[in-house]
């Protein structure tokens, strides 16, 4: 018997290994388009790029049109040197060639109304590349009751971590399956003044907070206090692509407690931003001794949106990837998808409500000497 089970073993040994070779350059290009449209706003961006050599490539140009209800209602073009000014939210790395790694950015008017029919439809590089989103329907409005915060401190073995910790009360759509997505903002509007008396100038930044916990309605109501049950376990995900369903709650009210991690030393206004931006907007002669303070008006803002099931599950999957608990040499591939005809990328359509807390004034005097941007 050992004498038969020694060579078996040896054939199986050698047989385990099979190379698969993956050439890029046989993949056909294709049109990539991301877009998130708001019923609640008239302002859309799609970001457009090609898929090309298992890169993505900055096309010389692109035209999207906007139908609503069969009726188109905005055709626009746009090429990258008309969005010299492109945000670094629009690419996938800030250094190297400029050819490469980006989306343009393609913005447009269109008013959405509750139960149309859009559809947008993509052509890049002169026609060479066309390109489609399914029919979408714009879903309704959605409401948030009330809204609290508080700030947790949770105590580990030798150190303790901060939290922020908004709650919503989320009322149901009554009669139908409903889909959300939420985010945090933390956004700060400042005013620069000049000693001298000149006009002020004005900067404004915004920034996303990364949230767990979507499900549990405890809220400390405004008090420090200390909490073990935070869920530290559950790298559930990007702040970004936080999403849930009305599954728990049909036809009822959902209570979300959301916690965002919070440093000790970013509780306040956003004043490093605000210098950012105000050297983006005016330039760097908007930083010299004559400026005299800032004054900064700060507020944390909820952004409730209603979604389709479809996106729900796109959102999901992005919040998969993104976690800090996600490897994919130990866990399942994630499939992430994709609705664009004869593309890929995704597109969809919300309808997002924004609750706002007005946070305490702040000022920042000037000279410092941490005055960088």
């Amino acid at each position: 018997m050992k004498r038969l089970i020694i060579p078996v073993l040896m054939l199986l040994a050698g047989a385990c290994t099979n190379y698969i070779d993956y050439d890029f350059s046989q993949v056909k290009p294709e049109l990539m388009v991301l877009g998130w449209l708001d019923a609640s706003t008239t302002s859309q961006t799609v970001s457009v790029s090609l898929s090309e050599g298992g890169l993505v490539k900055l096309v010389e140009e692109a035209t999207v049109t906007c139908y609503v209800n069969g009726e188109p209602v905005a055709v626009v073009s746009a090429t990258p040197e008309e969005e010299k000014n492109v945000d670094d939210d629009h690419s996938f790395f800030s250094s190297g060639d400029q050819n490469y790694y980006r989306q343009l950015p393609v913005s447009f008017s269109a008013t959405f109304k509750p139960g149309d029919k859009v559809q947008l439809t993509f052509e890049a590089n002169h026609g060479t590349y066309r390109a489609s989103s399914p029919e979408l329907t714009v879903p309704g409005a959605v409401e948030i009751t009330k809204l609290d915060t508080a700030r947790v401190t949770v105590t580990h073995l030798d150190y303790s971590d901060r939290y922020l910790q908004i709650r919503a009360d989320v009322p149901d759509r009554k009669d139908e399956d409903n889909w959300y997505c939420i985010t945090l903002h933390n956004v700060t509007d400042g005013t620069f003044s000049y000693k001298d008396g000149r006009p002020d100038l004005f900067a404004s930044t915004k920034s996303i907070l990364y949230i767990r916990d979507l499900d549990d309605p405890i809220l400390l109501d405004g008090n420090m206090g200390q909490s073990e049950d935070l869920n530290l376990f559950d790298f559930s995900g990007n702040g970004e692509f936080a999403c849930f369903s009305d599954q728990l709650f049909r036809d009822g009210t959902a209570h979300l407690k959301m916690n965002s991690f919070s440093s000790w030393s970013d509780e306040g206004a956003n004043f490093y931003g605000l210098r950012r931006d105000l050297y983006k907007n005016y330039g760097y002669d908007a930083f010299n001794e004559e400026l005299d303070k800032c004054r900064a008006e700060h507020r944390l803002e909820v952004h409730l949106s209603h979604c389709s099931q479809d996106a729900y599950y796109y959102l999901r999957s992005l919040r998969t990837i993104s976690s800090e608990g996600y490897d994919p040499r130990i866990v399942e591939p994630v499939t992430v998808p994709s609705n664009i005809i004869d593309g890929i990328g995704y597109v969809d359509i919300v309808n997002t409500t924004v609750a706002r807390i007005e946070l305490p004034a702040e000022e920042e005097h000037y000279p410092i000497e941490d005055f960088y941007f």
